[in-house]
């Protein structure tokens, strides 16, 4: 109760503060224009305007630059109460929440149409949020956007449409588009000004870095992680060229995905939508050996045209714009290659042609902030409601594939668990918020709370904080540390249309014995449940998880000087002889091999007979390779 009531007089206290400086300028002004009409009563005739100017005769331009002068002065210099960098999804949310508090906002991009991975990377199939039942999500505007568009799968003319309509229609915002940003001036953990190409700065009291890879924030000194950095780990998740695709027969290609004889966990089709032919398309033979082919998620666009969000490129480095531009070539060399083999191989893709490829790339990792908050797999997976969230989730912990040797997988499948504002937040930095996929956000967390709607939902928040703190006079790290703060923050966006809805939902292996093992290779991103969060800890063991696992801990930089002799590929099972013949063989731990006899017999392994199970396996994997550390 002491905690309570000493958060409550603080509140009380910043509210009576305020009181008395509005107060004091209101006092001020009065004794100003005392001041102004004293002097003009004895002005002599004939004499020039108060505000000295150009006589050129343009009242309305003197009177708007006599305006933006006041504005300035009582403003304490700054051009914007809000700029928003980057016109990304998140980014428009973000803007429009913000203007729709009150605020003057700029939205500022170097790109020549809003929209950013929807209307220039072509991504145009929604990842929805649903929750246990059947609600969404990502209300708000996120929301007011799909209502607006043609399904889950939409038209990417449609979305710049909306998109553009949306931004004109808002008052108190300005677009400025095919601006660069160059530079951050700040000091003292505050952003000051934004520097643009031509030299000109533009000065806010608060910021939000919407950009794809948080360019803003690095440049004004927050601290990231990149790619799986996080994990000991050099990898990061492809980068992909979407095709437009004519020519394809949608009705065939529908009664195709949707047969009984196909597994319809992978395919399926909808309205615009279709997903599958992943068998065929792993027999697909790239003219580039670092770009291999999933299957397909398609999007009909009204035209008839397809766009096939499909090919999966390799070694690039998301944050050197030379290596994006040869990876944009590299995938426009391969897209007639792969629609060829779509015409032979694919239902529906007879008369296929290529029709382009995207301006942009849709590039899936780059840097992921270290914020007040990091999310985390578990908070995930366990559905940690937070007393702090600003935004609800569900999208499955999706891994796209890294490099040749990995296909990708599902880590779990949350109902649902809350994004806490702290992730918004950079350690450095006060009046900055970073939303998108560059939030603080761990690189197996963001498999999930990367997707776009969720970018949305949390950009909403973003804008309406940046409100709230000038209006309770805060910065960005005191609005996160006072409970009752936040409350009123949750309260306005609830009222705003956003869902906030509290929950407490049991999570997979809850409370089983062998919890605490998968929790801990999970978060090393070495075990997975799927769709369905199913460890199968009884089932025999397979070959392929025992390479995997061992494989992926031996690139890992607590094990850096370590290799792997021997991985046995297939999906046989895992005996007691293929541990000694794996682990025995790992180079650089022959140190080991006494260790590894002990452990045998320690977990009653060494002269098992039928096959190690996945938690057998598990258990005696996590105690073995923790010696490597």
């Amino acid at each position: 109760m002491a905690g309570k009531r000493r958060k409550k007089t603080s509140l009380d206290r910043r509210k009576k503060q305020k009181k008395y400086r509005y107060l004091y300028w209101g006092l001020l002004l009065l004794l100003a224009a005392g001041l102004v009409l004293y002097l003009a009563a004895y002005t002599p005739a004939g004499d020039g305007p108060f505000f000295p100017g150009p006589s050129s005769g343009d009242d309305d331009t003197e009177a708007a630059d006599a305006d933006a002068d006041a504005d300035r002065a009582y403003g304490y210099g700054y051009d914007y109460d809000l700029v928003v960098a980057g016109s990304d999804p998140e980014g428009i949310a973000a803007a429009l929440a913000g203007a729709r508090s009150g605020l003057k906002v700029l939205l500022v991009d170097n790109r020549d149409r809003p929209g950013g991975l929807f209307t220039l990377g072509w991504l145009n199939t929604l990842d929805m949020n649903y929750g246990p039942g059947g609600e969404l999500l990502t209300q708000g505007i996120f929301a007011e956007f799909f209502r607006q568009v043609e399904g889950i799968s939409f038209d990417v003319n449609t979305a710049q449409q909306v998109f553009t309509q949306m931004l004109a229609e808002q008052e108190g915002l300005t677009l400025r588009l095919e601006t660069e940003i160059t530079g951050v001036t700040a000091a003292e953990g505050f952003v000051l000004a934004l520097e643009l190409a031509g030299g000109e700065k533009v000065k806010a009291r608060r910021f939000i870095d919407a950009t794809q890879d948080g360019d803003l924030a690095f440049l004004a000194g927050a601290s990231f992680s990149v790619g799986m950095e996080d994990l000991g780990s050099k990898r990061r998740q492809a980068v992909t060229l979407v095709l437009e695709v004519g020519g394809v027969d949608w009705a065939e290609v529908t009664r195709a995905l949707n047969s009984p004889a196909r597994d319809r966990r992978y395919n399926g089709a909808a309205g615009t939508s279709a997903w599958g032919y992943l068998e065929e398309m792993r027999a697909y033979r790239p003219l580039d050996p670092q770009i291999r082919s999933r299957g397909l998620n398609m999007g009909r666009q009204n035209n008839g045209h397809v766009l096939i969000n499909a090919m999966h490129i390799f070694g690039v480095d998301g944050l050197d714009p030379l290596s994006r531009r040869q990876a944009q070539q590299r995938g426009q060399r391969e897209a007639e290659n792969m629609v060829a083999y779509m015409r032979e191989a694919l239902p529906g893709f007879a008369g296929a042609y290529l029709v382009a490829t995207a301006p942009e790339l849709y590039v899936r990792e780059t840097r992921h902030l270290q914020g007040l908050y990091r999310l985390t797999i578990d908070d995930v997976l366990e559905h940690r409601d937070f007393w702090d969230k600003i935004a609800l989730a569900s999208y499955p912990v999706d891994i796209q594939a890294t490099a040749m040797d990995d296909w990708g997988n599902v880590i779990g499948n949350p109902a649902i668990y809350s994004i806490p504002f702290r992730c918004l937040v950079p350690r450095e930095l006060y009046n900055l918020l970073v939303v998108g996929r560059a939030a603080s956000y761990d690189s197996l967390a963001h498999g999930s709370a990367r997707v776009v709607p969720v970018g949305m939902a949390v950009a909403e928040a973003a804008g309406v904080a940046a409100a709230f703190s000038l209006e309770y006079e805060v910065d960005f790290h005191q609005l996160s540390a006072e409970r009752e703060l936040v409350a009123l923050l949750q309260e306005r966006l609830r009222a705003q249309g956003a869902y906030l809805a509290d929950f407490a939902i049991p999570y997979s292996l809850e409370g089983h014995p062998l919890y605490p093992v998968v929790r801990e290779l999970r978060a090393l991103g070495l075990v997975r449940g799927g769709y369905d969060n199913n460890y199968r800890l009884e089932e025999a063991a397979e070959l392929a998880a025992l390479s995997r696992i061992v494989g992926s801990y031996l690139e890992r930089v607590p094990a850096g000087d370590y290799r792997a002799g021997h991985l046995p590929v297939g999906q046989g099972p895992v005996y007691v002889d293929d541990l000694r013949r794996v682990l025995g063989g790992i180079r650089g731990a022959e140190h080991l091999q006494g260790e590894l006899e002990t452990l045998l017999q320690k977990h009653g392994l060494d002269s098992l007979a039928r096959p190690v199970q996945r938690g057998e396996l598990f258990v005696f994997l996590l105690e073995f390779l923790r010696k490597l550390e």
